[in-house]
């Protein structure tokens, strides 16, 4: 068990995004990212992060927080908190209320006004909420340099839990994914000992497209199908494409799910309960996003 102590770091303060490249291009890898610090402060406290310089991304709020229709995209600023998502366009387009489902399931408001889009991505773990979510968009992330920038698939960014496809130079600066069909909507849920936990047993999220009662495009991401991070359960997906959307169809699926997700047992909950529950939450999500299609909420 790690103990708790006090660590001895150097914070450096940017006085813009630019200014903040140049520091990782000479010391990235000593650098630790800091943004809402929700995640990367309780791991130096409990010493599973060591501290030496801390880059403090707050000032770059000005530059990195925005949501944004733009070129058929909508885009997030990296600095962008879940608070700012929520009252943001997002919660009002039916297409995109699974941004609602997502607040109302992240952890306690403290949290949601701290917590930024790219630190949700940054830390690379099974229970990033928001990047669950994004997974169903087909999200990318632009990793930005002092020598310039590069998109990365959201599916790609992760390699295992907490760590990521990022080099020490660089820093996620945008996420973007492209306005979806009317036709469409998305939904996430989370099951848990109570609402409003920071984490989960299981967090489910999907993206639908119906023509009249035919499933025309699926995307369904879950907190891990296999490996320690997010990621999309894409034979399932493979196997709705196309069909009546039906009770029937989704229990057909079911057989789908569990031979391509691998669940773990842990102090929280054994991996058949875990398998069982992704597969009714599945159901719930595509039931909803019908529902919403439809003009339900």
């Amino acid at each position: 068990m790690r103990g708790w102590g006090i660590q001895r770091f150097n914070v450096y303060i940017p006085s813009s995004l630019e200014d903040a490249l140049k520091v990782l291009s000479e010391k990235g890898s000593e650098v630790t990212l800091l943004a809402g610090g929700t995640d990367v402060l309780v791991l130096a406290r409990t010493n599973i992060v060591k501290l030496k310089l801390v880059l403090d991304l707050w000032p770059l709020r000005k530059e990195l927080s925005y949501v944004k229709k733009e070129d058929g995209y909508i885009k997030i600023g990296a600095l962008t908190t879940i608070d700012e998502i929520y009252n943001s366009f997002l919660t009002k387009d039916r297409r995109y209320y699974g941004f609602h489902d997502l607040y109302w399931n992240f952890g306690t408001p403290y949290l949601r006004n701290l917590a930024t889009a790219g630190g949700n991505i940054g830390t690379a773990h099974p229970l990033s909420d928001l990047s669950i979510l994004l997974l169903t968009l087909g999200a990318e992330v632009k990793l930005t340099s002092i020598s310039g920038e590069r998109w990365v698939p959201l599916e790609k960014m992760f390699l295992d839990i907490r760590r990521l496809n990022r080099r020490p130079d660089e820093m996620i600066t945008e996420i973007r994914f492209r306005e979806t069909p009317e036709n469409s909507s998305t939904a996430l849920m989370k099951l848990d000992r109570r609402k409003g936990h920071a984490m989960g047993y299981i967090v489910t999220a999907a993206y639908m497209a119906l023509e009249g009662d035919t499933i025309a495009n699926v995307r369904i991401a879950f907190d891990s199908t296999g490996k320690p991070y997010p990621g999309r359960a894409y034979k399932t997906e493979e196997f709705l494409r196309g069909k009546e959307l039906s009770l029937e169809t989704i229990r057909e699926a079911y057989n789908v799910l569990e031979k391509e997700m691998t669940r773990i047992s842990d102090y929280r909950a054994p991996a058949e309960y875990r398998v069982d529950l992704s597969k009714v939450l599945m159901k719930r999500c595509l039931l909803l996003i019908k529902s919403r299609i439809e003009g339900g909420v």
